[in-house]
């Protein structure tokens, strides 16, 4: 069967030392049943992913390495201004441990032209390895909306995403800051998303699915996360308090409030590591109080 197939589109993967599963992604993109160009943003692996990647000699897959670890923030900022630089007209964001389904988008090109383009960013709807929900990134619902939409099309208006699987709007896009590369991990897709949507509503697109594939099915929850993940919660704090901030002065005493009832909870609930745990919580939080990113936008 002969592939529907666009320039316009770029998918851009973020990676770092995952090579078994980079290939998983990079198999699942080039059986879309829509073709799509790769913008792969290597986060300096040692692996042999550059490596890999030459050997494949695809044409279709743009590889560009940082040169340094810049985390998930910075590989989805640099992704992003690729294509906006790129003259693309959308960005197609997942990380390396996103498997796709073959038509997942091809149900967001279809979605995207139901809407006459006038959206701000489309959600790939997120499951874990068994099916479920997965956890990480569960989106946030505006509201029903518009119900002809909900019922007719599966789509449902949203305010936020995670960065598996957000499709966005590069007309709409290029107008605002790139993802906040200096948050590091971690919130940096609930900001962007955020700020997208403001005027131009997004939307879950129940008929775009994608794997993610996780160790386990979990959230950032200080209080039940790993212990060998424990200290990157400090930048899921000092993040979102810079995210309060933003807000005003009452989400931000409020984010304040509700992280010293957490730190409390952390002593009665956790199983291990409660010292570093709290620690990471109260240092993250102090950072945030003082936390002010660089602001960047994309050459037009």
């Amino acid at each position: 069967m002969k592939k529907n197939t666009t320039s316009n589109i770029a998918t851009v993967v973020v990676t770092y030392n995952r090579l078994a599963l980079l290939k998983e992604n990079l198999e699942a993109l080039l059986r879309q049943t829509f073709d799509t160009e790769i913008i792969l943003v290597d986060n300096a692996s040692t692996d042999g992913t550059r490596e890999y990647v030459e050997s494949l000699g695809n044409s279709r897959i743009h590889y560009y390495n940082t040169g340094k670890n810049v985390g998930g923030a910075g590989g989805f900022s640099v992704g992003v201004r690729l294509a906006i630089e790129g003259g693309y007209r959308y960005a197609w964001l997942m990380d390396d441990d996103s498997i796709p389904k073959a038509d997942a988008l091809e149900s967001l090109i279809n979605k995207a032209e139901k809407l006459n383009n006038e959206f701000s960013f489309l959600s790939s709807l997120v499951r874990w390895t068994d099916g479920s929900i997965s956890k990480m990134n569960v989106q946030e619902a505006r509201d029903f909306g518009n119900l002809d939409l909900l019922d007719k099309e599966r789509l449902m208006t949203i305010r936020r995403c995670s960065f598996v699987g957000c499709f966005v709007n590069l007309e709409l896009a290029k107008k605002e800051a790139l993802p906040i590369a200096d948050f590091f991990i971690y919130g940096d897709d609930v900001e962007y998303t955020r700020r997208l949507q403001r005027e131009v509503p997004a939307y879950l697109d129940f008929d775009s699915v994608i794997i993610h594939k996780m160790g386990a099915n979990e959230g950032t929850d200080i209080i039940t996360i790993p212990a060998e993940k424990v200290k990157r919660y400090y930048y899921d704090r000092r993040n979102n308090m810079y995210m309060a901030r933003k807000k005003g002065i009452m989400p931000f005493l409020r984010e304040v409030r509700d992280d010293i009832k957490l730190c409390r909870r952390i002593e009665k609930e956790a199983a291990d590591n409660n010292k570093l745990r709290k620690k990471m919580l109260l240092s993250g939080m102090w950072a945030g109080i003082f936390f002010n990113p660089k602001i960047e936008y994309a050459e037009k």
